[in-house]
């Protein structure tokens, strides 16, 4: 049936006619049995509807169906208990590898990991110390050079809205970012100015809210992704504030939502697709037994367009 072994033709042609006949499959559990394989990778989500996940599963998949692997998928909705529980799936399920987006990483998921023993990618985190092939952008420069551009467009009074801090890439990282840049070019952060979003519209929303508040006012806001971005936006709006005339926004990602705001907004080109491809790739490596890089870095640039503007020249 798979040509493994020399069979006489006139075998062969008896057995192919009974196959058409009776219409046979292989199974593909037996099959695995024998094999060792399930040609199945897992993929560890945390949210669906956001289309950056939903482009890195384009990614992964682009590679792994050129190679006869398929795709388990699994949605965690960010719920710690969901995670664990996904992780014992893939090991009952013995799939071939996994690949998993944005985790919390306690110390369970390390356990679990152990006890899974499967080729292991994970994407957009940084985990040093741990033996965990990873793909992820440079969210400290990333961040920085989103800053500086600001900074480069007249603003000195910027305020930053962080991804969570439990998330470290999203969180501190682009915070940090954003913090080198200021230092670096000898501009101080009012009190206020650092606030910390959740993934959400609603977040970056009431995050920018807060800044408001403040008795000292920013001329531009780098707000850690577009979703959050998007809120910003609408609480300016709200609020009768212009922007980019009064206000100017950089968001990070460049979602497709991005150049659908209007004003259309400014982000850093972080791209989704490219983490899948290399995520899959570096699993496909683990599996033909090939040296594997620690780290991935997937490249970023700058996406201009109409939600900053110059300002004091």
């Amino acid at each position: 049936m798979n040509n493994s072994k020399p069979v006489r033709p006139e075998l062969r042609e008896r057995v192919m006619k009974v196959v058409e006949e009776t219409g046979f499959q292989p199974n593909a559990v037996a099959r695995s049995l024998v094999n060792k394989e399930t040609r199945i990778i897992g993929v560890m989500i945390p949210d669906i509807s956001n289309n950056f996940y939903s482009n890195l599963i384009y990614g992964i998949d682009s590679v792994i169906s050129e190679y006869d692997y398929s795709l388990f998928l699994a949605i965690s909705d960010e719920v710690v208990e969901k995670e664990l529980k996904f992780l014992r799936l893939f090991k009952e399920k013995q799939l071939d590898g996994v690949i998993m987006a944005s985790i919390h990483f306690l110390e369970g998921h390390f356990q679990q990991l152990q006890e899974i023993q499967v080729p292991l990618v994970v994407t957009g985190h940084d985990l040093p110390g741990y033996n965990i092939p990873t793909v992820n952008i440079n969210n400290v420069q990333a961040s920085y050079d989103a800053t500086a551009y600001l900074i480069a467009q007249g603003h000195q009074k910027i305020a930053c809205i962080s991804g969570p801090l439990w998330d470290p890439p999203c969180g501190l990282d682009r915070l940090g970012g954003y913090r080198k840049a200021m230092r670096a070019h000898g501009l101080d952060i009012h009190d206020g100015f650092m606030q910390e979003g959740e993934f959400t519209a609603k977040s970056g929303y009431e995050a920018m809210r807060k800044i408001w508040e403040e008795s000292i006012r920013p001329t531009a806001v780098f707000v850690a992704t577009d979703l959050m971005a998007v809120g910003v936006l609408n609480f300016l709006h709200d609020q009768g504030v212009r922007v980019p005339e009064d206000v100017s926004v950089m968001g990070f990602d460049d979602l497709e939502m991005a150049s659908l705001t209007r004003p259309m907004l400014s982000t850093v080109h972080n791209d989704p697709y490219m983490y899948g491809r290399a995520a899959a790739e570096q699993i496909l490596k683990q599996l033909r037994n090939e040296p594997v890089e620690r780290m991935s870095i997937v490249p970023h640039d700058l996406v201009i367009r109409q939600s900053v503007c110059v300002i004091g020249k």
